[in-house]
């Protein structure tokens, strides 16, 4: 190529010369993507990632790429930089439900009846809208820069824009039957997306809530016409013991014989039956399930169900502080999910039944289960900062493109945030000890936090 030929392609691969550009340097960085770095930075110009490595590489790489009068300025982080977190299950307008989340239950039932009182006189009071976007800066405040928010009331809708947050905000759909739902759910799902479509809103989705609250035509209906709609689907599947199967080991594709063909009205009319089908396996014969879609807790996933999960493409957003205060019943079975490589993510759920909206809380307790259920490998800490992390983008179709979060590279959402642990890098040991000690001890930790290379939060970091 001659100096003076243009080839916008190169152009688009080299986006030089830069005018501004802003330098998070630490001791330690967690690019996700690539091995962690020692002595590290990150170039950051507009809303991107132009750079990733050793803090002497990058000042190196950017003299070729600053236009003549360019700036650079440094913001230097003595702790660990990470890609902003994300929150794969949550319910933002549930914020100032806290009093149901620091209530004693003694079942999933207890918890409901206790939960829908406080609902209902919330809802006479409407201010749905203070409550999700509360809830919202609560998550930026701990490093979370993207979630899967569930909206049940309009005026909640927005809370994930209101912080400049990614994520998708997922329209709940339940209680309906079939008739009804024919009848008017379908056109009442319209105009609620039609409304949440109006607002500025980072992506929308559809949440079926569970098999236990909706009949079978939505199930049947909705993944169809959310991928009309290019939307995604999030599910409350496998949370409590009535969705559990009899059968641990047999492949539904022989047990499933016996009820596969009948037209059910329900799930639980399957199970009144006599059948013992989970309700993982009975929403995949109903076609609910696929690449597009994650569920929420999957506590009660059995050795088939998680090799459906697994088939279909289908992650799962872990909540186990959430499935205490409700009562689920049992752990999930965090050692076989990450043993047979489920695809996984954190949920804090809300705070009606978590008593924090911190995803690293939640980290520092699957932890503790995963070594507790006999999960022994020395690889526990980089799984679970997957899951905050790149884990959660896979869920939310936003791990590739250039949308992409969860990640630090090149071209990448300049999301990050900044947490306040010891760091010792001098040897592979101390660089382990590290890492682990984020995953057990940083809740809390955060100290600042850049949303498409903003910075939204800064608690004294520079």
């Amino acid at each position: 190529m001659t100096d003076d030929s243009f080839d916008p392609l190169y152009a688009a691969a080299h986006p030089a010369p830069l005018d501004s550009v802003t330098l998070y340097s630490a001791p330690l960085i967690i690019p996700v993507t690539g091995p962690v770095i020692m002595d590290g930075a990150i170039a950051v110009a507009g809303s991107r990632v132009v750079h990733v490595g050793t803090r002497r590489w990058v000042l190196d790489t950017l003299k070729q790429d600053l236009a003549p009068q360019g700036r650079i300025e440094e913001h230097h982080w003595h702790g660990v930089i990470t890609p902003g977190l994300i929150n794969a299950h949550t319910h933002l307008q549930y914020t100032n439900m806290a009093e149901v989340g620091k209530g004693s239950y003694s079942s999933f039932r207890d918890w409901e009846l206790g939960f829908n009182p406080v609902y209902e006189n919330l809802c006479q009071e409407g201010d749905w809208k203070q409550s999700a976007e509360q809830g919202a800066r609560m998550m930026v405040e701990a490093g979370v820069t993207a979630a899967a928010d569930i909206v049940t009331d309009p005026e909640a809708a927005g809370a994930l824009a209101s912080q400049g947050m990614h994520g998708v905000a997922y329209w709940e759909v339940m209680d309906w039957h079939n008739d009804d739902w024919r009848k008017v759910g379908v056109r009442e799902l319209v105009r609620h997306l039609g409304r949440m479509r109006q607002e500025d809103l980072p992506s929308i989705g559809i949440s079926p809530h569970a098999p236990y609250t909706l009949e079978t035509a939505p199930f049947v209906d909705l993944p169809d016409i959310a991928r009309q709609l290019d939307m995604r689907l999030h599910i409350h599947l496998a949370e409590t013991p009535m969705e559990a199967g009899d059968r641990e080991t047999t492949l539904s594709t022989y047990s499933a014989a016996s009820w596969r063909d009948q037209d059910w009205t329900s799930y639980q009319q399957l199970r009144e039956a006599g059948q013992g089908a989970s309700a993982i396996q009975f929403l995949d014969q109903l076609g609910s399930l696929g690449p597009d879609v994650h569920i929420a807790h999957g506590v009660w996933a059995d050795t088939e169900d998680r090799r459906i999960l697994r088939q279909r493409g289908v992650g799962v957003a872990l909540c186990p502080r959430s499935n205490r205060i409700t009562v689920t019943g049992r752990d999930a079975p965090i050692r076989e999910y990450l043993e047979e490589g489920n695809l996984l993510a954190v949920g804090t759920d809300s705070l009606s039944s978590s008593p924090s909206l911190d995803v690293l809380d939640d980290v520092a307790m699957l932890y503790d289960l995963a070594r507790e259920q006999g999960y022994m490998k020395d690889d526990l800490t980089h799984r679970l900062i997957r899951m905050m992390t790149l884990g959660g983008a896979q869920e939310l179709g936003m791990h590739v493109g250039a949308g992409r979060i969860g990640q630090i590279n090149a071209g990448a959402m300049a999301d990050l945030a900044f947490f306040d642990v010891p760091v010792y890098v001098a040897t592979p040991r101390g660089i382990e000890d590290t890492l682990e000690e984020l995953v057990r001890n940083g809740a809390g930790t955060n100290r600042a936090t850049v949303i498409s290379g903003r910075v939204v939060y800064n608690n004294g970091a520079w």
